[in-house]
């Protein structure tokens, strides 16, 4: 029987988290996202065990888990702007998102001899801290625990404000869940730097609030379609194809008119802020990328709502562009007017150019000319 009031609801927590893991673990839709929360909450699970494991003093019977899961909270941080990111963005995951998880690693290093002593080795060192300070490095990682977490949440709330569909609705949960987060790490610095003011919090609280914003990510998640897929049917074609005919072809897995006007709106914002049209080269997965929009939905709200092909709208840009140049510098030459508006090649230009305006760029300039 368990002792403590914080134990009880510990390891209800944690019957509970393993329950939301596997679900999450089998869930359809966000499969990426959600698997990384899956794996998160199964880990903070078995770090809410090891609070009870210490509180009730389970340790003096199984002293060889000592130290185990002593580090796993530097992994919150990571996890928590991974799942941000797959969501939104469905990045795949990659070997150098370890990179994310370097201080736990770092610490299991520094820790390495502690953690491969046997049982009664840790217990004696248990025994012999006890009423004591803390080693340095014990001191050094339980600060860089709040560090870490806080410059998480800062990074993965500024990932999520920097899309250009933050402020939909379909996101609205995830940026509250978000900012409860930071309001935790902010409650908790105060409480580390004020201590005069502020009575210190104690570890169980802030497990509480931690574990109650990471559970209700994983049941919020539980009950999102794919986050930028209407119908929830699951964005997965090649992000490298790029479209090129026009026409209704997307059927019942139209957009809906609030998304698509977001996108376009974010997608006009940036073509005309930075005029990445001028790249002759440019590719729609590498619009995909600097823009954070799906390549499969710049496509959807290019051919299915506006009629244009990725190349059309791109070239609509240039044929202005030269439009411009030549009316501000007439007497230029064409093909330097060309390149620098993003064509590649003088057949390219003259066959796109008279396309969009129906004249040959020589007929053009000889047009505007007093």
């Amino acid at each position: 029987m368990l002792a403590h009031p914080t134990s009880m609801l510990f390891f209800a927590a944690a019957v509970q988290g393993f329950f939301l893991a596997g679900v999450l673990g089998v869930h359809g839709k966000n499969t990426q996202a959600n698997h990384i929360l899956a794996v998160w909450i199964a880990l903070l699970s078995v770090d809410l065990l090891q609070q009870i494991y210490y509180a009730e003093a389970l340790y003096k019977m199984f002293p060889q888990l000592i130290s185990l899961v002593n580090f796993l909270p530097l992994t919150y941080g990571g996890f928590l702007f991974l799942y941000v990111r797959s969501l939104i963005h469905t990045t795949p995951l990659q070997f150098k998102d370890l990179f994310h998880f370097l201080f736990f690693f770092v610490a299991i290093v520094v820790n390495l001899q502690v953690v491969l002593q046997s049982g009664t080795e840790k217990l004696q060192l248990v025994e012999q801290t006890i009423g004591k300070s803390p080693s340095w490095n014990i001191q050094l990682f339980a600060l860089l625990m709040p560090i870490v977490a806080s410059i998480y949440a800062v990074l993965s709330y500024r990932l999520l404000q920097r899309h250009p569909l933050a402020n939909t609705p379909r996101l609205s949960w995830l940026r509250v869940m978000l900012g409860l987060n930071m309001i935790i790490w902010i409650v908790v610095w105060s409480s580390i730097l004020a201590p005069n003011y502020l009575q210190h919090i104690n570890s169980s609280v802030i497990y509480i609030l931690v574990s109650l914003v990471i559970y209700m990510l994983g049941y919020f998640s539980l009950r999102q379609p794919d986050i930028f897929v209407h119908g929830g049917i699951a964005d997965t074609p090649n992000p490298n194809v790029v479209h090129k005919d026009s026409g209704p072809k997307y059927g019942d897995n139209r957009l809906p008119d609030d998304l698509r006007e977001h996108i376009w709106s974010a997608l006009e914002s940036y073509i005309r802020e930075h005029a990445p049209w001028r790249a002759s080269n440019l590719t729609l997965a590498q619009l995909a990328d600097s823009t954070g929009i799906s390549s499969h939905h710049i496509s959807q709200v290019l051919n299915d709502h506006h009629g244009l092909s990725f190349n059309d709208y791109l070239n609509q840009y240039r044929v202005n562009a030269v439009c411009v140049e030549l009316q501000s510098t007439p007497a230029k030459n064409l093909l330097d007017v060309a390149f620098l508006c993003g064509f590649s090649s003088k057949s390219s230009f003259n066959a796109i150019f008279k396309k969009h305006t129906g004249k040959t760029p020589s007929d053009y300039r000889k047009q505007i000319q007093p």
